[in-house]
């Protein structure tokens, strides 16, 4: 029997349809969010697809590097260093790792936006805790590749969607995989890892998730690529503008996305998940959001924000937020 949900959070969304142009909130209120499911569609091979990218994962060399370990700026009792790995078609992923002075009894593997990241972020991150800030491929400022990325993701999020073995969004997949893989090697005594993602770090957590089994529970706050057939037919400020104006010239990339949907992957995942799906959101469609978080099939607690990507103004401030990701986090049992 599926275990049932948990839900704490905000019960209607701010009206903001003339800061955006459109209605953030798609004319959706919480029950009519809550009945979005995943696509009836999934391609006939979509497991052994990820099979075969599994596998092609497992037997990379990660020939990872770890620099100085130096006290981090304004964290008393932290320490931070440099990391580089190699991952999927030669290409080398930068980022962080951070670790308290005590000791560590687990791992957590934080994702990002699709802006990127220039520094670690504790915000959330038990005291107890090693964590590695990976930066994707084709992302700054750490992984960047020629021609690929920027602030917004134009680039990135249409990478190789010509086809599902060269999509920037599988690849991403797998360097948040090597991410898990470093970390426990350079950590063996660790108990768990756990992964922390929002935005297109939880599209892209909700996918290394469902197919793969590098993490033993899971945090997704406003995740992206969720249901892309709502992604692109409403409209949207984000990544799913750009893929919908490709989409209308290049039909044939829906190929492609099916492989990659958040949604169709979250059927298939079974740790424990704390998802935080928002009301209304300018740059990830709502309702590709809740058919993520409706489709967790295991222990799942979700905590519904009133607004994603918010940039101030009435609405945006959730006070819960971090609360109740840092409960999540330190509430996980010590061992996996």
């Amino acid at each position: 029997m599926r275990p049932e949900k948990r839900r704490t959070g905000a019960i209607a969304a701010p009206p903001m349809r003339e800061q955006y142009g459109f209605d953030p909130a798609h004319g959706m209120d919480l029950e009519s969010l809550l009945a979005v499911h995943p696509p009836e569609y999934e391609p006939p091979d979509l497991d052994s697809f990820w099979a075969r990218v599994a596998n092609e994962a497992s037997e990379l060399d990660s020939e990872f590097e770890v620099g100085e370990w130096v006290s981090l700026e304004g964290e008393p009792g932290v320490q931070v260093a440099d990391v580089s790995y190699s991952s999927l078609d030669g290409i080398r992923i930068g980022g962080w790792l951070t670790r308290p002075v005590g000791g560590v009894t687990r791992g957590l593997i934080v994702g990002h936006g699709y802006g990127g990241r220039d520094a670690p972020d504790l915000t959330g991150i038990p005291s107890d805790a090693v964590a590695l800030f990976p930066v994707v491929r084709g992302l700054p400022a750490r992984s960047e590749v020629d021609g690929v990325g920027g602030e917004t993701g134009m680039h990135h999020v249409l990478w190789g969607i010509r086809s599902p073995r060269g999509y920037s969004h599988v690849g991403s997949v797998v360097d948040t995989w090597l991410a898990s893989r470093v970390l426990r090697e350079l950590f063996p005594r660790l108990r768990r890892v756990d992964y922390l993602g929002s935005s297109f770090g939880g599209g892209i957590g909700a996918l290394a998730i469902g197919f793969g089994d590098c993490f033993d529970a899971g945090v997704l706050e406003v995740p992206s690529f969720g249901h892309h057939a709502w992604r692109i037919s409403v409209p949207s400020t984000g990544s799913a503008r750009i893929v919908a104006e490709h989409v209308f010239d290049h039909p044939e990339a829906m190929d492609t996305l099916s492989y990659v949907d958040a949604a169709c992957a979250a059927r298939r995942v079974r740790v424990p998940m704390l998802v935080l799906p928002a009301l209304a959101d300018p740059s990830v469609p709502t309702p590709g959001q809740f058919a993520i978080a409706n489709a967790l099939d295991g222990p799942t607690w979700t905590h519904v924000l009133a607004h994603g990507h918010c940039t101030g103004g009435d609405g945006c401030d959730d006070g819960r937020r971090d609360d109740t990701i840092a409960e999540f986090l330190e509430g996980l049992p010590k061992d996996a």
